[in-house]
């Protein structure tokens, strides 16, 4: 990877060589100097569903990480925007590229990441994580920031159609997509294709009430099979880093147990440092970003 061709300034868009292609990022940077970067952490943000486009947190959480002395990363997966509805937005897919933006990180001189997310890339946070949780490989991973993120992806997305009665169920689409890849004896397989579900986020046909995926991208993050999405089967993984839970009392898409359960299943399995909030918002934080944001930071600051 060649990463003298990412130009660095500080609050714009960069992008990160990923093999044939690049990564789109924010890098919010406040202090070049290398004692900040040996010192302070970074904060890599993973975006919700759709990417950044839809998170308002972006336009809030960079620049108050940096009035308080935090660099920040928040970069696009393959999960972003067009991900989910033409194929290539498979959830295991965005862990390389996590590894190349810490790649990227590690090479400008920065000794500590913490990598966080919001609903979906809380899920991705913690997939991470768990697969990178070995101190001697990954020194330099030294917390998980988990944001209204569901106890499980796939659960939470059964629960949410069954309860709007989406078109087509949950239970159609699988047997579409197991079509694919759990035909049944001697049935031909099934090829991809984009599934429209109306009724997935609301009472009406509203585009606002929609999804999109095609059927493999689905089957990665909302099908029974999809054990990297399920949020509690991570965090159990997770014994070294650092995690904190933030939960929003009246989120309208995450049961109100879920965080209070994934810290319970991370204390349970050894994690001695396991910190969990709650703020009296919606599942965006709307109105509540400052209060978010001063629970990140008063988190980052008792542990750096």
């Amino acid at each position: 990877m060649n990463f003298n061709e990412v130009e660095e300034y500080s609050g714009t868009i960069i992008s990160i060589p990923f093999n044939s292609h690049k990564i789109d990022a924010l890098h919010y940077h406040i202090d070049t100097h290398s004692n900040h970067r040996e010192h302070k952490p970074v904060i890599v943000r993973l975006h919700g569903v759709l990417g950044n486009i839809l998170d308002e947190t972006e336009h809030y959480l960079p620049s108050i990480l940096a009035d308080n002395d935090f660099s920040s990363v928040t970069m696009n997966t393959i999960l972003a925007n067009l991900g989910l509805f033409f194929g290539f937005g498979i959830f295991d897919d965005t862990i390389p590229q996590i590894d190349a933006v810490c790649d990227y990180l590690r090479n400008i001189g920065f000794r500590k990441i913490i990598i966080a997310g919001h609903g979906l890339g809380g899920s991705i946070a913690l997939r991470y994580c768990a697969l990178r949780n070995d101190i001697k490989r990954y020194p330099d991973l030294n917390g998980v920031i988990v944001i209204a993120t569901p106890f499980s992806m796939p659960d939470t997305i059964r629960r949410r159609w069954e309860r709007f009665g989406s078109e087509p169920s949950y239970d159609e689409v699988y047997e579409r997509a197991k079509r694919i890849f759990n035909p049944e004896d001697k049935a031909e397989p099934a090829h991809d294709e984009t599934i429209i579900v109306k009724k997935a986020h609301g009472p009406t046909n509203l585009p606002e009430h929609t999804e999109i995926y095609t059927l493999k991208t689905w089957w990665a993050l909302s099908g029974p099979e999809a054990e990297g999405a399920k949020a509690y089967k991570q965090i159990g993984n997770i014994k070294d880093i650092p995690v904190l839970l933030v939960h929003a009392s009246k989120d309208e898409i995450i049961e109100g147990r879920d965080s209070e359960d994934l810290c319970e299943i991370a204390k349970s399995n050894g994690n001695k440092d396991v910190t969990h909030v709650n703020i009296d918002a919606n599942h965006s934080f709307d109105g509540r970003h400052d209060e978010l944001a001063q629970a990140i930071i008063n988190w980052l600051n008792d542990r750096f």
